[in-house]
């Protein structure tokens, strides 16, 4: 059974407002009224709270395909869930501790927090799409550089800090570190502000043209505009109908288009976008496969 999303927006709105007031109350309360156990726990958890309400909106994004990042993010919010219990577990059993273990402890969370920063970063950078060649190989780069810097910081954790590293390691590090920046920032300015396919290019009708309706609830005809939001006069219902002209990945118009690819890059053009074609036709091409494959 799903959890809905309004309490898992409440639970994490509450931990954020409980590691706020904590922050206030270490402030205004003389030292030692709030144990520094329970205080740092409650930044701790109001800190990934926070992290993880900003996962799960990114979550919710659907990848270029149409299909939802649901291993990404469990990945993502696994790991970044253990890196907070191991810190939180750090903070109660120090005194318990010698050096050996919680060095363990703190090498340990911090590679399950590298990997789930990792995961975020795909969570963010997956989504994103736009027909340019450059945005293609950017988005490439910054999820390829992204993978390699985490498994160098997360192999520098693991081999107990980065003070074993060569020369040769800690510039690739950087390198790596610089061209996933480089090209995660370029991979979403290309997204939200690069042309968007046929921008530039007209198409065969207005953004908003008048037509009639009827409507689905008391049958009163609807004087509607497309793209636009209009009322039913009689019951009020309202209603929007929304028209987009079929076109290419590459923005190219394919009205009366008697081809099936795209004469501007050459791409196949699905039969649902093909001039001319209609639901019949694509049943009679379903069925006509049927008769030729039949099934065992």
């Amino acid at each position: 059974m799903l959890i809905p999303k309004k309490y898992i927006l409440w639970t994490f709105l509450s931990f954020v407002a409980l590691a706020m007031l904590t922050g206030i109350a270490a402030v205004v309360l003389p030292r030692g009224w709030v144990d520094d156990e329970v205080m740092i726990t409650i930044l701790i958890v109001g800190a990934y709270s926070l992290g993880g309400l900003i996962v799960v909106i990114l979550g919710g994004n659907r990848g270029i395909d149409g299909r939802k990042q649901k291993l990404t993010l469990r990945i993502a919010t696994t790991t970044i869930f253990i890196s907070m219990v191991t810190f939180i577990t750090i903070v109660w059993i120090e005194p318990l501790l010698n050096w050996k273990w919680e060095n363990l402890f703190w090498r340990s969370g911090a590679v399950f927090l590298t990997v789930g920063i990792a995961f975020v970063h795909r969570l963010i950078i997956n989504p994103l799409n736009c027909p340019l060649f450059s945005f293609k190989v950017s988005k490439r780069t910054a999820l390829i550089t992204g993978a390699i810097t985490a498994s160098i910081i997360a192999f520098g954790f693991i081999n107990d800090g980065f003070g074993n590293f060569d020369e040769l390691m800690i510039r690739i590090l950087a390198i790596s570190a610089i061209i996933t920046a480089g090209t995660t920032i370029a991979t979403g300015a290309l997204a939200f502000f690069a042309p968007k396919p046929g921008e530039d290019e007209q198409g065969t009708l207005a953004s908003s043209i008048p037509i009639d309706i009827t409507c689905p609830r008391c049958k009163t005809t609807i004087n509607a505009h497309t793209n636009k939001d209009s009322r039913c006069p009689t019951c009020k219902l309202h209603v929007r109908i929304e028209i987009k002209e079929p076109r290419c990945t590459c923005g190219y118009l394919l009205y009366q288009l008697q081809s099936d690819s795209c004469p501007e890059c050459g791409k196949p053009i699905p039969t649902a976008d093909q001039w001319g074609s209609t639901l019949e036709s694509r049943q009679v091409e379903c069925s006509t496969q049927q008769k030729m494959h039949p099934r065992p």
